[in-house]
């Protein structure tokens, strides 16, 4: 009998806003769909795990759920400070006990590690398994030492954490069996990064989600002018960016033009984003289904300064048959040849093309 432990640093689930829980239940519902037994452990934030429906119904029985909150991550921190933040924070006592009592009682065939800092369990496993029988696995949605680099020009302490990671990252990834990554921007990064040979790296591009391919883009349903932003926003990277993009594109657009829209639809808007809702700037919140938003909207905006891996986001509006302007990190891993793709770092740049784009455009996917 085929046997496959899944530990996951995020919950798995289609019923969360973010990409990332969606990418990782659709690995673990591989696994189901090809072995015999899966024990899963999710170790996240309470929200995403009472929200998770779909994945206690399918592995309720094989389960193991840890829920996170601010203070248990600082506690797990100060108790394995040994390890960078991002992997300490998932670091608990309890779910290492629960990993040995697993591995002791059973022999696995493959051992998975859902998101790059749930694989701070890798030592212990290494500890119970023979090498030759059980491949180890680790899925990465974001190479950290590129995230952190990112942010090292604002602190001090971000450059020491980025050698952390680095350091960490280099160890992890140099134990595992395979490396899952999203595009090859990133399976090239890690092979320059950590000099990892490209037998051990295999890229598992991100599905769009279903709603996608039902979305019909006809002329007379289009709102000339009309921009959407689609991203979950209680990260903080899309908070950043939306309301960067106001303050300075988009405000310069109305001043122009007041026949411009910006839809900004998506799960928990902070008290800042909601706050930009008016006549020309509407604030979804959480939507059911966003397939009006991406049948009427004109254009895609992925406005991001930070963040790392593929954007779900930019990849979904691109297939729904949206032109989509996005910064050099918004369009990161996105390959579009018959898409209409247009990447600038310059919000200058951006009024004109949102500008010309509008005046311009032949809406691309409209049937």
């Amino acid at each position: 009998m085929s046997k496959v432990l899944f530990i996951s640093a995020h919950a798995p689930t289609t019923q969360y806003p973010q990409a990332g829980q969606k990418i990782a239940f659709m690995n673990l519902a591989k696994y189901a769909a090809l072995h015999e037994f899966v024990d899963v452990i999710v170790i996240a934030n309470t929200t995403e795990i009472v929200v998770a429906k779909d994945l206690q119904t399918d592995f309720g029985n094989s389960l193991y759920t840890y829920p996170l909150t601010k203070f248990k991550k600082a506690i797990n921190c100060l108790n394995y400070y040994q390890a960078p933040l991002k992997f300490a924070s998932r670091f608990d006592r309890v779910i290492s006990k629960k990993i040995q009592e697993l591995l002791i009682a059973k022999t696995y065939d493959v051992i998975h590690f859902e998101y790059s800092h749930a694989a701070v369990y890798l030592d212990i496993v290494k500890k119970y398994i023979d090498s030759k029988q059980t491949k180890i696995v680790i899925s990465i949605h974001d190479v950290l030492t590129q995230v952190w680099l990112r942010q090292s020009v604002k602190s001090s302490f971000f450059d020491l954490e980025v050698a952390r990671i680095f350091r960490y990252e280099q160890k992890l990834y140099s134990n595992a069996s395979e490396l899952w990554v999203l595009s090859k921007k990133d399976r090239d990064l890690l092979n320059s990064l950590f000099s990892i040979g490209s037998e051990k790296l295999i890229v598992k591009p991100p599905k769009a989600s279903s709603f996608v391919y039902q979305v019909k883009r006809r002329a007379e349903k289009i709102e000339k002018k009309s921009l959407l932003f689609w991203a979950a926003m209680e990260r903080p990277e899309n908070e950043q960016a939306i309301l960067n993009f106001v303050d300075k594109c988009f405000k310069k657009l109305l001043q122009q033009d007041r026949d411009f829209k910006l839809y900004i639809v998506g799960s928990n808007p902070s008290k800042k984003v909601l706050a930009l809702a008016g006549k020309q700037i509407t604030v979804t919140g959480f939507v059911e289904d966003p397939t009006i938003f991406f049948e009427k909207a004109e254009i895609g905006i992925v406005p991001l300064l930070k963040g790392g891996g593929v954007k779900l986001k930019t990849l979904e509006m691109l297939e729904a048959g949206l032109p989509v302007v996005a910064t050099s990190i918004g369009a990161e891993g996105v390959v579009s040849p018959d898409k209409k793709l247009i990447v600038s770092d310059s919000f200058e740049n951006w009024f004109e093309l949102l500008t010309k784009e509008s005046q311009n455009s032949v809406v691309a996917g409209v049937v």
